[in-house]
């Protein structure tokens, strides 16, 4: 067998990247190299420490993987610097607490609601057999209209930021506890409570933030092939060039891009159809907005990982808070709470909306009392937040990879892939290790 020498070169540096780098370094395979706009490697699963000295994440990340490679490396390179947790979360509605997942501890609902959402999910039952067209019709066959009607559409509406009709469903695999009439009428009626649901429910987290984990990569990899400070301008796919916005460019007989898959197909010569089929790709944008504030942490948020919020008068769809994630996130005698809000054409929100919005919140709850105790305010935009799984999606994703694979690409991670049912950091970090296998010894 002829030896392998080719070009490897990988751009982006976060999770995906990563994979692809540290499999290759594994291999002992040395012709690769990877390039990264930032300073750092870690893309969207980045940790920021700032001058308070509070961490904040880009969103919610936990470690929870059924892979047993990807478990190893996270075990060998974070060690003892790791908690376990369990993931209570809750869901905040008419002022209460009521525990994940909503439709299994409806009990916590007035009377009126908790009629609606079992007469919804008898009706259901009554009408099963009915293929959903698109994800609204999907909420409303397995869920109910009463279920539906007070979380599953509110609730998808703030998430996604896109009308749930133009959505498919077949991204919800098992992310959507299946609802069991007879359990959910046995919890109302004993008054029981069912919260350990998902097969996440114990997860893993770095003590000095999720990005802590990603950054531990650039003392394991050789450092000689990590270029940092390197944004992507342009791709020739037919002469296999990639070019940098500093004037720089590299040849590479195999290309790995992370790289947002409509952005970078924008940036190719490739076929019009392809091109076409790209644009036809829709994500949301999102802040994330860190509040640091003096204080003990209010006896109502204590051993509680993160609240849900449907309701329409807040504009954020979830709250985290940060010291039940681990307390070297935040300075002692402090508390932190990050919100995550979506956005896009379809929800206008600026950033100044989304603060007013998080301070009336806190306000209204008290978690403030006076303005001494307000401490820090951490704000992050992101361009790409979710990857929307339209109802097309699915047939342009066929055409673009297609197309690419052809010209020796593999376009891979959260918004390389385009996939957000495997989109989670290790679902990234392990594509990046199977389009190496792929290339190298020729693996599916």
């Amino acid at each position: 067998m002829k030896e392998f020498d080719k070009k490897i070169v990988i751009l982006g540096g976060g999770p995906a990247g990563i994979g692809a780098a540290w499999r290759l370094n594994e291999l002992g395979y040395k012709k690769w190299e990877l390039y990264e706009k930032t300073n750092f490697l870690g893309g969207l699963s980045t940790s920021f420490k700032d001058g308070k000295g509070f961490t904040w994440d880009i969103g919610g990340h936990i470690y929870f993987s059924k892979f047993d490679y990807f478990n190893e490396v996270y075990d060998r390179l974070i060690g003892k610097d790791s908690c376990k947790k369990e993931r209570n979360q809750f869901i905040f509605i008419d002022g209460k607490y009521l525990p994940y997942p909503f439709q299994n501890n409806i009990r916590y609902l007035n009377q009126e609601k908790i009629f609606e959402c079992v007469q919804g999910l008898i009706q259901a039952e009554k009408k099963s057999g009915i293929k959903p067209k698109n994800f609204y019709e999907f909420n409303l066959a397995a869920m109910g209209f009463g279920i539906a009607k007070h979380f599953m559409n509110p609730y998808n509406d703030k998430v996604w930021s896109w009308p749930a009709k133009e959505m498919s469903y077949s991204w919800i695999g098992n992310r959507v506890s299946v609802v069991n009439l007879e359990k959910v009428l046995e919890n109302i009626i004993l008054q029981k409570d069912d919260e350990k649901w998902g097969p996440n429910y114990y997860f893993k987290y770095p003590k000095n933030g999720s990005g802590s984990f990603w950054r531990k990569f650039e003392n394991f990899l050789p450092s000689e092939k990590l270029n940092f400070c390197n944004e992507f301008k342009k791709v020739d796919v037919k002469n296999k060039k990639v070019y940098f916005n500093d004037g720089k460019s590299i040849n590479y007989d195999f290309l790995i891009s992370t790289l947002p898959l409509n952005f970078f197909v924008s940036k190719s010569n490739n076929d019009r159809s392809v091109k076409n089929a790209a644009k036809k790709l829709k994500s949301n944008s999102g802040y994330v907005i860190g509040v640091g504030i003096k204080g003990n942490l209010p006896k109502e948020l204590k051993n509680k990982v993160a609240l849900y919020f449907p309701e329409k008068k807040y504009l954020f769809h979830r709250m985290a808070i940060q010291n039940y994630f681990s307390e070297k996130l935040v300075p002692k005698g402090t508390f932190g709470l990050a919100f995550e809000i979506s956005h896009s054409k379809n929800r206008k929100i600026t950033q100044e909306e989304a603060i007013k919005n998080v301070f009336d919140f806190i306000s209204d709850r008290k978690f403030i009392k006076n303005k001494n105790q307000f401490v820090d305010l951490f704000t992050i935009s992101k361009n790409h937040f979710y990857p929307i799984p339209t109802l097309d999606r699915d047939k342009n994703l066929s055409n673009i990879q297609i197309e690419l694979e052809n010209s020796c690409i593999y376009s891979i991670g959260r918004f390389g892939a385009w996939r957000y049912e495997s989109g989670n950091m290790d679902h990234s970090f392990m594509q990046g290790v199977e389009a190496v296998d792929s290339i190298y010894k020729n693996k599916k």
